[in-house]
């Protein structure tokens, strides 16, 4: 190696250093023992780093014997021995031979502990994302490698703070339960009563059910269930079994537990019976709950504790390079220090590809949000010599009233030179002016502009991301803040320091000797309630600040409108003001979190506060419920490390099942962001990582999601052989001699749709190629769960290559969202959720729901197709006679269908859900109707030649009439037809009421990239539908002519349907 010569005479290298008279340019030899007992000197400089090190010894190395025997450089890291005699390892490998201070010239090359356990581990986690993770590694930025270790942190104390003993184990999968002890509704009481309606309890032995055997089981009638614990419906099963069965069980009662039978499911609470989310509805739906007893000792042989996690080598390297940071770090300065306005200098552009303009500037912008402080422009300069000497622009704001959160926006601007000059932006980049850690930005940037999308007017892009365009080939421009050395913004202590002082000087009285508001100001903030903030005026705002602390304590829900008062952020005594005051906010509900958590509210305190509220409120199963807008947040955030990752994390570690649809969700991002060119932008890496901690910290379950990651992978490029296939017949034996070979990778695996589902073995008889222009995969596994023929004994997903399953999984989430609001109410309209997963770019699964048909499946069936104008009126009702035992099963499955009716009506007006036909609305034999196949939602409709073929705002015909009025053909008149409108009036109340959840949600959702879901007019056909502007006694009328307009417009329905029958003739 190359380096400075000592001469011979010279003074001894190491007692030099000693002496500290050495400099860093100094050389030196050091003797390297290799793993295979050879020892190699190398003369290196002392500025040499270890890596560097590293790389010359093996190339020394491969010129001696048994180099065959080592490993690659990277299986290696470097250790000593201290001047106390201790061994230290040296996994930060950036460091330099100099800043060693070795206490002898000699360094030792071995395999750290663990090595290959990790070498294996990171093999598998890359596997998990669908890329190396060392490629990943490669390409990561100091900030984003802070992000990583923030990650491993907060995974450590998730894995040493959750649950891992008995029903508290976080893998332990465990039955929903409404509020614990909440009295059943009245109507459900009602309908256990007059349909006799009852518990079962399967018991076997425990030599059966350690063989899971379920043949031999006997059957325990519960008919008192009202008011019923789940312990004492064991106790008394058992007390049955022993007394009438004459069965002799050594167990006692407190030794078993409920398993809903057929699903890997469990009831742990000792409530009642009716609070749990399964025998309510079963309830509901005049369904008899069935469960077998299940010894706890054998059901958890299967939940043991997990070991902890091991601590890998770069995590090392990171907090030794952070040890010898802070013994290096430079004294902090705080920016309320500083008496300086902010400046900006602009040097140059480059990269302009296309030169037909007459000139160009720059135009500079600092915003809060999307609300603008203050804008500032270059001057002009040909584009043919795109350089700046104006000097310093100033943006007339004073660095100590900057907010945390302020963004700058450039954009570069062409100006053509015509009658009138026309202007239009060439890129635009977005910064914030304090990192990640809060210091502020100074000196000279290179910054790589975004082209403006297509349906920006603007000159400005300020909800654009933030950072450069990870694109490097693209117009960039370079830019100046002036250098006060190390400034950082105040910490949360100083602020309340400083609002103390504040106070002092003011009148302000305390929250808690406030007494109760004035009526005046009572009735100001309740106008509020239906005001958007973009329609607030200045007074409304500095009216709704004044009152703030009246706001907190009494309309704690209003602090978005607060949040958006742009006086606020260009003041540090009015910022400062709201943080202390976010330490004595009250509570809020998740709607407004979620608002709080779109990109018009970047201020990081405030969506600190969000992400606390909705981790205090939401618990595992709610948290389910929004997993989905809340990884979409996730871009919002300029930088990986925020209060959002690390709770999703956290609960992710906490909860299996929230583990499970986050790493599938994110999975199905990274799928989206690869194949449109962008592998390594900062969201694929955001994301990327995300799933690493969890794979890192749940390694006992890497397996199973291995498995289900090879399934997905094989049968995407199956799906893309039988794409070729035209002869569906033909598709469906090739379909199922490549499953043959696949036997032993597919089955006998958790579902990737559920994991409260099991799939057995794999039936490859019942697996077909559908025919339809996706051609996708029906696929069928037998359910191993115990009395699985009491629930479903298969379990058939099919998987669909082709369709962006996005929108449908949506369109369920929200849908599962409404139910949980009627449920809450105590209005169970018996829908039909299905599971949808998707889980790359157009690539994902579809539970198929069992005993079903689609109305046009129902009409051939009935010879109908085509011998009329549409189906005859009465044909469903006659459908669901037919599968009716008796005329109690029929009322039954009528009631069924009028509220599953209601509810997708109310469903599918609210989100605008188009292209209804017989082929995506289906009817269960036991009466329920759903939806399916949500390709088309918030208004966007199907034309044809032309013309809008949805007239109605939901589907409402005669058929669905005829059934609801138990067949009576005068069904306008009927008390069921009044009694149905009220139900689905009702039912649109309980969402209007909770509008702003809605809105939140689909705002959030605007950057999924939908082609259905992308403007703001989009959130505005929600907000119409949902009334926010209204009270609900105006909502309920409007829902009333809504309800009208829907039934008067029956016959273009029909119409539809006469055409769909017609095109499939």
């Amino acid at each position: 190696m190359q380096g400075v010569i000592c001469p011979q005479d010279s003074p001894d290298v190491w007692s030099v250093i000693e002496c500290g008279q050495l400099e860093v340019e100094g050389s030196t030899d050091l003797d390297l023992l290799l793993p295979n007992g050879f020892l190699v000197t190398v003369r290196c400089s002392m500025d040499f780093t270890l890596a560097m090190l590293k790389q010359e010894l093996f190339i020394q190395a491969k010129k001696l014997p048994l180099f065959n025997l080592l490993l690659t450089p990277s299986d290696y890291i470097f250790f000593t021995i201290r001047t106390d005699g201790e061994r230290e390892e040296l996994y930060d490998e950036s460091r330099s031979i100099f800043s060693l201070r070795l206490f002898v010239p000699l360094l030792c090359l071995i395999e750290p502990e663990g090595n290959r356990e990790e070498k294996e581990l990171t093999h598998d986690i890359g596997l998990a994302i669908g890329r190396p993770l060392a490629e990943i590694e490669a390409k990561l930025s100091s900030e984003e490698m802070s992000y990583r270790m923030d990650l491993y942190r907060v995974s450590e104390q998730a894995v040493s703070n959750r649950g891992v003993v008995g029903y508290s184990h976080y893998a332990f999968p465990e039955e929903v339960s409404s509020e614990l002890d909440a009295d059943i509704p009245l109507q459900v009481k009602s309908k256990i009563q007059m349909a006799d309606l009852y518990i079962e309890l399967w018991y076997r032995s425990r030599e059966d059910e350690l063989a899971n055997i379920d043949t031999n089981c006997v059957c325990v009638k519960i008919r008192k269930v009202i008011g019923v614990h789940a312990s004492d419906a064991v106790a008394n099963a058992i007390k049955e079994l022993m007394q009438q069965h004459k069965l002799f069980i050594k167990e006692a009662a407190s030794d078993f537990l409920l398993q809903i039978a057929g699903r890997r499911c469990f009831l742990t609470k000792d409530i009642k019976l009716t609070s749990f989310e399964y025998v309510r509805s079963s309830f509901e739906n005049y369904r008899i709950p069935k469960f077998i007893l299940r010894r706890k000792d054998i059901v958890m042989k299967d939940f043991t504790e997990p070991p902890s996690i091991t601590k890998p080598s770069w995590v090392r390297a990171y907090e030794s390079r952070l040890d010898r940071a802070d013994e290096i770090a430079m004294k902090e300065c705080s920016l309320w220090k500083v008496d300086d306005n902010l400046k900006l200098r602009i040097h140059s552009a480059s990269h302009l590809s296309i030169l037909d303009f007459d000139k160009i500037y720059v135009k500079a912008s600092l915003y809060h949000g999307i609300d603008l402080i203050a804008n500032k422009e270059s001057t002009c300069v040909s584009p043919s010599n795109p350089r700046w000497s104006d000097g310093w622009i100033d943006f007339d704001i004073c660095l100590r009233d900057l907010a945390l959160s302020v963004q700058l926006c450039l954009s570069l601007v062409a100006v053509k030179q015509k009658k009138k000059e026309e202007y239009s932006g060439i890129g635009w980049v977005n910064i914030r002016l304090f990192d990640c850690n809060g210091k502020l930005v100074q000196g000279k940037f290179m910054l790589y502009l975004w082209p403006f999308p297509k349906y920006c007017t603007e000159l400005l892009y300020p909800s654009g991301q933030v950072g450069s365009n990870d694109n490097r080939d693209t117009v960039r421009i370079e830019v100046e803040f002036e250098d006060y050395g190390c400034i950082e913004f105040p910490g949360v202590d100083s602020v309340c320091e400083y609002v103390e002082k504040l106070d002092v000087r003011s009148t302000r009285l305390p929250l808690s000797s406030l007494s109760s508001p004035a009526n005046s100001v009572k009735e100001f903030l309740e106008s509020l309630r239906f005001v958007d903030v973009e329609d607030l005026t200045d007074k409304q705002m500095e009216q709704l600040w004044e009152a703030r602390e009246l706001v907190a304590q009494y309309k704690p829900d209003l602090l978005p409108l607060i949040a958006r008062c742009p006086l606020i952020w260009t003041r540090r005594s009015e910022f400062s003001r709201l943080y202390e005051l976010l330490n004595r906010w009250g509570k809020i509900q998740p709607e407004t979190a979620l608002v709080l958590l779109d990109f018009k509210y970047p201020d990081r305190r405030i969506r600190e506060f969000a992400v606390d509220s909705l981790d205090n409120v939401l618990d595992n199963d709610r948290l389910h419920l929004y997993i989905l807008p809340l990884i979409q947040v996730l871009k919002f955030e300029p930088y990986g490390s925020c209060a959002l990752s690390r709770m999703l994390l956290k609960r992710a570690l906490c909860n299996n099942r929230i583990g499970h649809i986050l790493f599938w969700l994110l999975r199905a991002e990274l799928g989206q962001l690869s194949e449109v060119g962008q592998n390594l932008t900062k969201i694929y890496k955001r994301f990327a990582l995300m799933i690493e901690a969890y794979c890192r910290a749940n390694y006992i379950h890497l397996n199973s999601m291995l498995r289900q990651v090879d399934m997905v992978v094989r049968l995407t490029n199956l799906s893309k052989i039988i794409k070729t296939m035209k002869d569906n017949e033909c598709a469906t034996k090739h379909l199922q001699k490549e499953l043959a070979s696949y036997v032993e990778i597919m089955q006998n695996m958790i579902s990737p749709l559920d994991i409260s589902d099991s799939l057995g073995e794999l039936n490859i008889e019942l697996c077909k190629v559908i025919g339809s222009a996706k051609q996708p995969l029906r696929l069928a596994w037998t359910n191993p769960e115990p009395l699985a023929r009491l629930h479903s004994e298969t379990h058939q997903i099919i998987f669909k290559n082709g369709d962006d399953l996005r929108q449908d999984m949506l369109t369920l989430q929200v849908m599962r969202i409404m139910d949980a609001l009627w449920k809450s109410k105590d209005y169970d309209l018996c829908l039909s959720i299905y599971e949808v997963l998707p889980m790359g770019r157009n690539v994902g699964m579809i539970y198929v729901v069992q005993n079903c048909s689609t109305l046009f499946e129902i009409q051939c069936a009935a010879k109908q197709l085509g011998s009329t104008f549409s189906m005859e009126s009465g044909l469903i009702n006659k459908y669901i006679r037919n599968c009716s035992e008796n005329s109690k099963v029929y009322l039954e499955g009528v009631d069924r269908f009028t509220a599953s009716c209601a509810g997708y009506c109310v469903a599918t007006y609210v989100l605008g859900i188009k292209d209804r036909h017989q082929d995506n609305i289906m009817l269960a034999k036991d009466g329920r109707m759903f939806h399916i196949d949500f390709g088309h939602f918030l208004g966007h409709y199907k034309k044809k030649l032309g013309i809008n073929r949805d007239r109605v705002p939901f589907v409402l015909t005669d058929h669905f009439l005829c059934v609801i009025a138990k067949g009576k053909s005068n069904f306008r008149d009927s008390h069921e037809y009044k009694k149905f409108k009220k139900l689905c009036t009702d039912a649109y109340i309980i969402l209007h009421q909770r509008s702003k959840l809605f809105i939140s949600l689909f705002s959030i959702l605007l950057c999924m990239g939908l082609p259905e879901l992308q403007k703001a007019e989009d959130i505005d056909f929600l907000k119409g539908t949902l009334c926010s502007d209204m009270d609900s006694n105006h909502a309920a009328t409007s829902f009333y002519k809504i309800f009208e307009e829907a039934f008067s417009g029956a016959w273009s329905t029909k119409t539809n349907w006469f055409f769909h029958s017609v095109k499939h003739l």
